[in-house]
C-alpha cells in the first residue's frame, strides 16, 4: 500500500492509503472486534475477508497494552477502513479501551474525542449511513432487569433519529426489550446522528449466548442481515477464525491446568475472564 495522504488533530492521525473524496453518498458499517464473547472479531473477519484497508486511524484513546512487544501485527492496532462492494465501506476498531461500568466517565472521556474525530472525518468524505453491528453480550455485566438477555437468533434494529425499532423479532423472548450499548456503540450512531440529521444512523443488535460463550450464533445472525443489505461475508474466514480461537482456549486451559498442577495450589476465584 503506497500512502497517499495524511491528517492529524489533537486526537486523530488519518492515514490515507488508496483513497479519494468523492461526492457518492457512502454508508459504513462499523464492529468492535476487541468485544467480549469474540462475536465482534468473527463478524469483523467475515467482512474483511482478504481484503486490505483503504484508510487507517490512529489515536491516543486507542488502547495497546503491548510494551515493545514485537510480536504485534501493523494492523492489529486503531482501526481500519475497508472498501466493500458499491457503495459500503467497513470500518473495524481493532483495540478499544475495555469498557468501565464502575466509572461512566472515563468512558466517555476516552470514548467521545475518538467517535467524534472519525466521525468529522466521515462527513468530509460524504459518508450518509452509520451502521453499528453488535451484540447484547454486555447485557451479561449488568444485573438489571431493565436490560434482559436474549437469544442470538433475535436482531433489533434500532433507528436513532427516532429512537425506535425499525426491526424486531416477530416472537420475541422478551416483550419489552431494551439495549444496553457499550459506548463507541452507543456514541457513534448518536453523534452522527447530530452531524447529519437527514442521514442514517442504525444499530443493529443480535441477542447473545453471554461473555463465557463464543458468539457464533450471534455472528451468523449479523451475516445473515449484512447478506440481506448486499454484503459478502466470508464464512471461510468466519471458520477459521473460529478454530483459531477454540486452539488458543483449549492451549491456555492446558497450561494454567499445567501450572496449578505443578505448583499443587487451588485455582483463584477472585477473578473475571472474558472474551
Amino acid at each position: 500500500m503506497a500512502l497517499n495522504n495524511f491528517d492529524s488533530t489533537s486526537d486523530l492521525d488519518v492515514i490515507e492509503y488508496d483513497w479519494q473524496i468523492s461526492p457518492t453518498p457512502k454508508r459504513i458499517y462499523i464492529t468492535i472486534s476487541s468485544e467480549p464473547a469474540f462475536g465482534g472479531l468473527l463478524i469483523s473477519n467475515g467482512i474483511i475477508g482478504n481484503r486490505k484497508p483503504v484508510v487507517k486511524f490512529h489515536s491516543k484513546w486507542f488502547y495497546d497494552s503491548t510494551f515493545g512487544h514485537n510480536s504485534m501485527k501493523m494492523g492489529d492496532t486503531g482501526a481500519c477502513l475497508y472498501k466493500l462492494k458499491g457503495d459500503n465501506y467497513f470500518l473495524e476498531l481493532a483495540n478499544w479501551r475495555p469498557f468501565n461500568l464502575h466509572d461512566p466517565a472515563a468512558d466517555w472521556l476516552s470514548t467521545y474525542p475518538l467517535v467524534s474525530g472519525i466521525c468529522k472525518w466521515l462527513y468530509s468524505n460524504q459518508f450518509t449511513e452509520v451502521v453499528s453491528l453488535s451484540s447484547s453480550v454486555i447485557h451479561g455485566f449488568i444485573d438489571s432487569p431493565k436490560y434482559l438477555q436474549f437469544p442470538p437468533e433475535e436482531l433489533y434494529i434500532l433507528d436513532t433519529q427516532s429512537a425506535k425499532y425499525i426491526q424486531k423479532p416477530a416472537k420475541p423472548k422478551n416483550k419489552k426489550q431494551q439495549l444496553m450499548l457499550s459506548p463507541p456503540h452507543y456514541l457513534f450512531t448518536r453523534v452522527w446522528a447530530e452531524y447529519l440529521p437527514t442521514g442514517k444512523s442504525l444499530n443493529v443488535v443480535a441477542g447473545s449466548e453471554g461473555i463465557d460463550s463464543i458468539d457464533i450464533k450471534s455472528v451468523n445472525t449479523l451475516s445473515t442481515w449484512l447478506r440481506s443489505q448486499g454484503i459478502t461475508i466470508s464464512q471461510k474466514s468466519i471458520d477459521k477464525t473460529y478454530a483459531e480461537i477454540k486452539k488458543a482456549q483449549k492451549e491456555e486451559s492446558v497450561a494454567i491446568s499445567e501450572n496449578l498442577i505443578s505448583n499443587k495450589v487451588k485455582p483463584s476465584n477472585n477473578g473475571v475472564m472474558y472474551g
